[in-house]
């Protein structure tokens, strides 16, 4: 298991949660997922500048069944071959099978995963504390604690502390509906174990000290991140926050023309890797992909035009 210092070592960058692509036929396509872990090393994907999230919110674990989410976390971890770090996505309803991917991706040998408390009920400190102990207690693998405030329970700062006393507890995947509890969580938990930012503050992230943002880009265009990565790094904030915005605008407002009409996170992320001339295939129901007009698919090559990535793909 990492220790807190070797996570921060090592989870630098921005954080992709990866597509998973689905056939004609609704069954995974792992060839297809294997191409696109290839074009994003190719494109220069490294331990420093990128961490991937294997079967999560992005790659519908949701729509998949336990064996279909340890298929995808195995073929991710083959395809990667040790070369970019890799968290898994566990959440789930039912403990045991949190405990049995947590024990799967121990066995993988990756860095860590992706935990938060159960979702549909509401949240109680008491049951999220129970549920991380209960995993804790079964597997030796690092945590990323994960405040999945908009669709679980919004953690309170007083109880992630609770639970980073957990010898698992690595790092914090943190977002807050509020500004002021989202910076005042950064400062918190900073000393303790890393951060990775998964709110759209990213540049202020990067000003408190986080060293890993999340962004869905990379699955059709990583080099965006890269530059925001890299201005950042130079200290360079007030060019950062201006491209971020550039294009972060534009594209929440297309994101945003979907998710009024159907559900998930991999249905807004296909349209732009199918402007890339990749394949993130379909999706499975509850995301409809037929919400995506020929308007938005117009609108995704509108935009990565604008931030010159369907040029650099030409070039290449």
């Amino acid at each position: 298991m990492l220790t807190p210092a070797e996570a921060r070592a090592r989870w630098q960058g921005v954080l992709i949660p990866l597509v998973t692509p689905f056939g004609d036929d609704g069954e995974l396509d792992l060839a297809s997922l294997r191409a696109n872990i290839a074009w994003l090393i190719g494109r220069g994907a490294k331990l420093g500048n990128s961490v991937l999230i294997a079967a999560g919110s992005g790659g519908d674990f949701t729509s998949m069944n336990i064996e279909e989410r340890k298929t995808v976390i195995a073929a991710i971890a083959e395809a990667v071959d040790g070369r970019i770090p890799i968290i898994a996505g566990v959440q789930a309803l039912d403990v045991r099978d949190t405990i049995a991917l947590c024990r799967h991706g121990e066995a993988l040998g990756l860095d860590g995963v992706q935990i938060s408390p159960p979702f549909y009920y509401d949240g109680r400190p008491g049951d999220a504390l129970a549920w991380f102990k209960t995993v804790a207690a079964e597997t030796h693998i690092g945590f990323a604690v994960y405040n999945n405030w908009y669709t679980g329970y919004d953690m309170p700062i007083e109880l992630v502390d609770e639970i980073l006393d957990l010898p698992q507890s690595i790092g914090v995947k943190w977002a807050s509906p509020s500004i002021d509890v989202f910076q005042a969580g950064i400062r918190r938990f900073l000393p303790r174990v890393t951060v990775v930012n998964n709110t759209f503050n990213t540049v202020l992230g990067h000003m408190l000290g986080s060293r890993c943002f999340v962004s869905h880009w990379p699955n059709f265009y990583p080099d965006w991140c890269w530059r925001i990565w890299d201005l950042m790094e130079a200290g360079d904030f007030g060019t950062a926050q201006r491209e971020f915005d550039a294009a972060m605008v534009p594209y929440q407002a297309l994101v945003g023309q979907i998710a009024r009409q159907t559900a998930g996170e991999g249905v807004f992320v296909r349209p732009g890797m199918r402007a890339m001339g990749l394949n993130g295939g379909r999706s499975r129901l509850p995301s409809r992909d037929e919400v995506v007009t020929p308007e938005i698919e117009a609108g995704y090559r509108e935009l990565l035009t604008q931030v010159g990535a369907l040029a650099e793909t030409a070039a290449r």
